[in-house]
């Protein structure tokens, strides 16, 4: 792909309300861009499960912020609707938040005038659906009879009456869009956006050796950043002593010492143990976070959404802020996520220097066992002997025993874990260099979620208390979006029954990492997750469990977390892997002196 194309393709999705048509409204949910789909992890999963799905849930958030604003503010429904729109960072977004509120939205502003609630309002304009002979409500009904079909059709006509008195046509919301990616215009597009949101790699990767400058779109947020993007054999991890003129390996060390004529790289990093840092897991290793003040009412400003874009083009992730390659402070956003930063990737920069940007966080939302060994780990770039050692974290939190289906028939069998597994360690071993460590982490007890949440009120009812997270966990496992039916459940047997399967699997790993054989891993070891840990020392410390779980999802392990799991899991490795850990660098000193910063990230 030539450097313009490349360049042109980006900008153009720059334009949010287009990527937002690609992503959302094409046909299935996905940005095919004539490429066959793969396995289902990432941002391109389908929109609609049952009962409506995700349009379903997104409309019921919506009219219910929108009905909240225009009680705190005194204002009509409509008004409260243009606040929405104007809160947005761009003019683009306005632009199309606007768009869509006034050609396909009148009949929910409609309906909120008309005092119903925000479910019954999603029904009626068809986004909500009772597929399952059940009608899934977030916020409370106001009579048993609002869930019966009769009441269904009565909230259609209503909708269609309000529109057609408005003087505008009526048109249900149940349509299908065509499939936007076959237009001429949008293909490059998606095309583009196959490689980013499919094979997780960089989206603007002029050289092809999967690193980029670029910040986002499974750039320098993910990956140590590419200080020449026109040569593949310059990235960050390789291998070098010779970097007399230019710094291949992107460390912010070049150049020669002029008293002994050798070159600094040859002097202060050849032989120190250099090691570069690698997470290889799901939406915990990614660090998934939505900022709660985004679902909050009462927390509704303009700078709220001052990051958004930076948001979604980092998939709701934060890598660079994660307990694993995390390397930035929170102050960068203050706006959307704060707490301390801690991470493996920092503890082996900090142990040497000349491990600066050596990064990978080959983490994609969603992600198991089966699509990890099938596809996510070749985006994991390392050429043997060429490149140094890496130090790798395994971490599949939950994913293997988590889906929104509600049965156990889709949970990975400890047979398949272990083939999986042992697929996915022997291609790492095939092309990591000699010397590598491989860390695999088991899967959490995620019982602890509604243990935590249980008495919480979820932000989207912190207007008037009326949310609770057995009710969200409840309406996400109706609609079958929720990310784990099994733990985020207020039947106690389903809680119990997802744990027992998550101990099995964890058995197959330890059996995995016992028996197995491999050709560069100079250590493998296997720790239970460090989440379970954290919490027990936030308590001991005066804590509570609740302030280690992010809020708008009630599933991730928050900021805070991710710092004490960098702390513990460190301290772990110290203790029972001492080997695993190399040596400190006796010139770290030197560098800073003469680098600084080493070019920063």
């Amino acid at each position: 792909r030539s450097w313009v194309t490349s360049r042109v393709c980006i900008m153009a999705s720059k334009k949010w309300w287009v990527l937002l048509l690609v992503l959302i409204l094409s046909q299935d949910g996905e940005c095919k861009g004539g490429a066959p789909a793969k396995a289902t992890s990432g941002p391109r999963a389908r929109l609609s499960d049952a009962n409506g799905g995700i349009p379903c849930a997104a409309c019921t958030v919506i009219a219910g912020l929108i009905e909240q604003l225009a009680e705190i503010y005194n204002v009509s429904v409509a008004e409260a609707a243009s606040r929405i729109c104007n809160l947005l960072p761009s003019s683009d977004l306005k632009e199309a938040c606007t768009f869509i509120f006034n050609e396909f939205l009148p009949g929910i502003i409609a309906l909120l005038e008309q005092k119903y609630t925000p479910d019954e309002v999603c029904f009626g304009v068809d986004l909500c659906k009772n597929d399952t002979g059940e009608m899934c409500h977030l916020f409370p009904l106001p009579s048993p009879d609002a869930k019966s079909a009769s009441s269904n059709e009565r909230l259609k006509r209503a909708v269609k009456t309000a529109v057609l008195a408005r003087g505008r046509p009526y048109r249900s919301l149940a349509f299908r869009f065509p499939d936007i990616c076959n237009i001429s215009v949008i293909k490059p597009i998606c095309e583009i956006f196959e490689r980013f949101g499919s094979d997780h790699l960089p989206v603007d990767d002029l050289d092809g050796d999967f690193f980029s400058d670029l910040q986002t779109f499974r750039g320098t947020s993910w990956r140590g950043k590419d200080c020449a993007d026109f040569d593949p054999k310059i990235y960050p991890g390789r291998y070098t002593n010779n970097d007399r003129f230019v710094d291949t390996n992107c460390n912010g060390i070049s150049g020669e010492d002029p008293d002994t004529g050798r070159t600094y790289e040859y002097l202060y990093c050849d032989g120190s143990e250099q090691m570069g840092t690698v997470i290889l897991g799901d939406s915990a290793g990614a660090h998934f976070h939505i900022p709660p003040s985004w679902l909050n009412s009462t927390e509704l400003k303009e700078e709220v959404f001052k990051d958004l874009i930076f948001i979604l083009e980092n998939e709701f992730d934060w890598p660079m802020l994660s307990y694993s390659t995390g390397y930035r402070n929170t102050t960068a956003w203050p706006n959307s996520i704060s707490g301390p930063v801690t991470s493996i990737y920092l503890k082996l920069r900090e142990i040497n220097r000349c491990n600066h940007r050596d990064y990978q966080n080959i983490a994609v939302n969603g992600a198991r066992s089966s699509s990890m060994a099938d596809h996510i780990v070749q985006s994991f770039s390392r050429h043997g002997k060429e490149d140094n050692p890496v130090f790798i974290i395994f971490n599949l939190v939950g994913n293997d025993v988590c889906s929104g289906h509600h049965s156990m028939s889709s949970m990975t069998t400890p047979q398949e874990f272990y083939q999986n597994n042992l697929k996915t360690f022997k291609y790492v071993d095939s092309i990591v260099a000699p010397g590598s460590v491989l860390i695999a982490l088991g899967l959490a007890d995620g019982r602890i979620l509604y243990e935590a949440l249980e008495d919480r009120v979820h932000p989207i009812g912190s207007w008037k208390g009326d949310v609770k997270y057995p009710q969200f966990y409840d309406y996400l496992n109706c609609l079958q979006v929720s990310p784990c039916f099994g733990w985020m459940n207020s039947n106690a047997t389903w809680r119990n029954r997802t744990t027992e399967r998550a101990m099995e699997l964890n058995s197959a790993l330890k059996d995995l990492v016992a028996n197995a054989t491999f050709t560069n891993f100079k250590t493998v070891h296997y720790f239970d997750v460090p989440i379970e840990k954290a919490i027990e020392w936030w308590e001991e410390h005066g804590g509570q469990r609740w302030e280690m779980i992010e809020p708008v999802d009630g599933f991730h392990p928050n900021q805070l977390a991710h710092n004490i799991s960098a702390f513990l899991l460190w301290d772990m490795i110290q203790q029972e892997v001492p080997s695993a850990v190399p040596r400190i660098n006796s010139f770290n000193s030197q560098i800073f002196k003469i680098f600084g910063d080493q070019g920063g990230y």
